[in-house]
């Protein structure tokens, strides 16, 4: 593999966050700076669930998540994220050997990756991972908070309970001995350009469902189009991994939604961080 295939460059730096390293980082600290510390024990938690837009208007809901993962000894972060551009498959995880953005390049984790596809066959979709933002937008807050943080980036595109519970499961296997290395990064938005009472009210339901770890109660709800989020496989994922790893608790750190920032609450978009731990 050459170098230009081992780096997977930024596709999103100056549009969904700036391209600028200073202020880049200045952005994320201010965040950071801005919420309250976390009340939780860092090693308790298990992962969290933070939105993927852009930063002037989620940026601030997802450092409430990256803010409680913060001081939690973990060294490489499990990243689940839904496919916007490719569909047609169910898994991939990125294999290469760095992620890159304007604050310098993300180690990716290629022991564990490497277990994952030779154990478990998951692929490599290069296209998948190529043009797609919701894992990329994380990558930033994981390099301000914790500079030497590898990543198994995992983009996933068919979205069921069977597909979710079979990543839960392997997840489980990798992870269970050496748990607290890691830390699970659930990428998602809620619902998508709705006025912005129907939005609250649809992810108001979606939030019960995390604090009540109900993941088929979450499931159920989308299919009746009753909540939405381009992340639901991850949120799974995450929850069911709670139940077999025994975490069983859960916290909505914040919500927000576009119109709090645009001004326009005629179409929003919806966004969580929560936090899953023991």
């Amino acid at each position: 593999m050459n170098r230009e295939n081992e780096i997977r460059q930024s596709c999103v730096a100056g549009s969904f966050y700036t391209a600028d390293s200073t202020s880049l980082r200045k952005q994320i600290e201010d965040f950071m700076t801005e919420i309250p510390e976390s009340k939780y024990k860092p090693d308790d938690i298990l992962g969290i669930i933070v939105p993927h837009a852009g930063y002037i208007y989620s940026g601030k809901t997802a450092a409430y998540g990256y803010k409680t993962i913060s001081k939690k000894d973990f060294n490489t972060a499990v990243i689940l994220a839904p496919s916007h551009r490719v569909g047609g498959f169910m898994f991939s995880v990125g294999n290469y050997s760095f992620y890159e953005t304007p604050l310098g390049q993300v180690k990716v984790n290629k022991d564990i990756v490497s277990e994952i596809q030779q154990i478990y066959k998951l692929p490599f979709y290069k296209n998948v991972h190529n043009s797609e933002h919701s894992l990329e937008v994380q990558l930033p807050f994981l390099q301000v908070i914790k500079p030497e943080c590898s990543i198994i980036p995992i983009v996933y595109g068919q979205q069921d309970l069977e597909n979710s519970f079979f990543l839960a499961e392997i997840l489980y296997k990798i992870l269970q001995d050496r748990l607290q290395d890691f830390v699970i990064i659930a990428s998602t938005d809620l619902s998508h350009y709705y006025d912005a009472k129907i939005a609250e009210t649809m992810d108001s339901l979606l939030a019960d469902c995390i604090v009540e770890l109900n993941y088929n109660k979450l499931y159920d709800l989308a299919q009746q189009g009753k909540i939405e989020a381009c992340g639901l496989e991850g949120i799974i994922v995450l929850l069911r991994l709670a139940e077999l790893l025994g975490y069983k608790s859960a916290s909505n750190l914040n919500y927000a939604h576009s119109g709090m920032n645009s001004g326009d609450n005629s179409q929003v978009v919806g966004y969580l961080s929560s936090a899953i731990y023991i």
